[in-house]
C-alpha cells in the first residue's frame, strides 16, 4: 500500500495528468518555477555563471547573413536569462561581440547588456573574438585607444575569471602572444580561493568541420602545458556555433552555440550551413568539487509543469533522509 498521500500519488496516472491540467489552468510556468523546491541530495554550487557566445551583433538593419535579426535574438537569450530567476554571479560573453567591428554595434551592445546585468546584479565578463576588431572593441567597451588584446582578471567572491582576447589580428584562426602566454603566468601564480576559469573565444577541443578546424585555436599544446598544475578549473569559449564540450588535458572546455545562430551538425561534414535554431546558451555551475554545464535555449517554447505542485508541497513535509526514497519509488 503506498505511503503517499493523494496528493503525492499525482505522480502518474488519470488523476496526475488531471491535476496537471487544473496547475497549467491556474499557475504559469514562471511562476511554478518559484514553488518552494526541497533540497536535493547535493550541495548547492558556490557560483553561477550565465554564458552567452556569438551575437554577431550589426548595428542598424542590415540582417546577418540576411537571416538573422542579431539584435532581437540578444535581446531574446537576454530575456531567457533573467527568466530563469537563477542568481548569477556573472554575465559571460565569450567573443564574436559584434559581426563587422562597427564601433556602433559596441555601443549597442553596452545598451543592451548593462541594463539587464545591473537587473541582475552580476558583472558583466566580455572578451572579442575573430569578427570584433581590437581597437573598436577597446573604445567602445572600455574608452581605451589601443590595438592591444583588452585581456582581464574579475574576481567574483573568490572565483577568480579570466579573459583573453585568442582572436589574432587580421585572421579568423585563434591563438595567443609570447606577452599574453606570460601575462596569464603571472595572474595564475597564487591559487585564488575558489579556483579560476579561462573565458576565451577559440575552443582548444577539435570540432568535426574540416573547414571550421583551419580557424582553430593554433598551438592547443603549449596552452596545455600553461595551464597544468594551476588552479584553472574550467575554459568557456564560442566560435562553433554549437553547444560542444571537451577537455583540454584533465580541464573541462564549454563551449556555448550561438545566440545568432547555429551550425547544422546533421549534414555532412564538409559542409557548414547555418540555422536560425536552435541557438542556446550555457548556465555554468561551479561546484567546490566539479564543475557543470547545462544548455538553455534561447527560444522560449511551450512549456508545463512535469511535475503536480501539490507534490512538490508535499515533498516540503517529508524529512530530508526520506525524500530520495518516497520521490523515487514506482508506483
Amino acid at each position: 500500500m503506498s505511503r503517499l498521500p493523494a496528493a503525492a500519488q499525482a505522480l502518474n496516472g488519470e488523476r496526475g495528468r488531471h491535476d496537471l491540467d487544473a496547475v497549467n489552468a491556474r499557475r504559469e510556468p514562471a511562476a511554478y518555477a518559484l514553488l518552494m523546491v526541497p533540497a536535493g541530495t547535493q550541495p548547492a554550487p558556490t557560483h553561477v555563471i550565465a554564458h552567452l557566445s556569438d551575437m554577431h551583433l550589426i548595428a542598424g538593419d542590415a540582417l546577418l547573413h540576411g537571416h538573422i535579426d542579431t539584435v532581437a535574438q540578444l535581446r531574446k537569450a537576454l530575456t531567457r536569462v533573467e527568466q530563469s530567476a537563477q542568481h548569477f554571479d556573472a554575465l559571460v560573453l565569450s567573443g564574436d561581440l559584434t559581426d563587422q567591428g562597427q564601433p556602433e554595434a559596441y555601443a549597442l551592445l553596452r545598451e543592451i547588456v548593462e541594463p539587464v546585468a545591473e537587473r541582475l546584479e552580476a558583472p558583466v565578463i566580455m572578451t572579442g573574438g575573430n569578427h570584433d576588431e581590437r581597437r573598436a572593441l577597446a573604445q567602445g567597451l572600455y574608452g581605451v585607444d589601443s590595438d592591444e588584446p583588452q585581456d582581464a582578471v574579475t574576481m567574483v567572491r573568490g572565483l577568480r575569471i579570466i579573459t583573453m582576447d585568442s582572436a589574432l589580428p587580421g585572421f579568423h584562426h585563434g591563438g595567443f602572444s609570447d606577452a599574453q602566454y606570460d601575462w596569464l603566468s603571472r595572474q595564475l601564480g597564487q591559487p585564488a580561493e575558489y579556483g579560476s576559469i579561462v573565458v576565451m573565444h577559440h575552443p582548444p577541443i577539435r570540432y568535426r568541420s574540416p573547414l571550421m578546424q583551419l580557424l582553430d585555436f593554433e598551438d592547443v599544446p603549449r596552452l596545455r602545458a600553461a595551464l597544468e598544475d594551476t588552479d584553472v578549473r574550467a575554459i568557456l569559449s564560442g566560435h562553433l556555433h554549437v553547444t560542444s564540450f571537451g577537455t583540454l588535458g584533465t580541464i573541462p572546455v564549454f563551449v556555448a552555440g550561438g545566440v545568432s545562430y547555429v551550425d547544422d551538425a546533421g549534414v555532412p561534414r564538409e559542409l557548414l550551413m547555418g540555422v536560425d535554431g536552435p541557438q542556446s546558451w550555457n548556465l555554468i555551475e561551479v561546484h567546490a568539487d566539479g564543475v557543470f554545464g547545462t544548455v538553455a535555449p534561447v527560444e522560449q517554447h511551450k512549456s508545463w509543469p512535469a511535475i503536480n505542485e501539490d507534490v512538490i508541497e508535499y515533498l516540503g513535509t517529508v524529512p530530508q533522509d526520506q525524500r530520495r526514497t518516497i520521490f523515487s519509488t514506482k508506483r
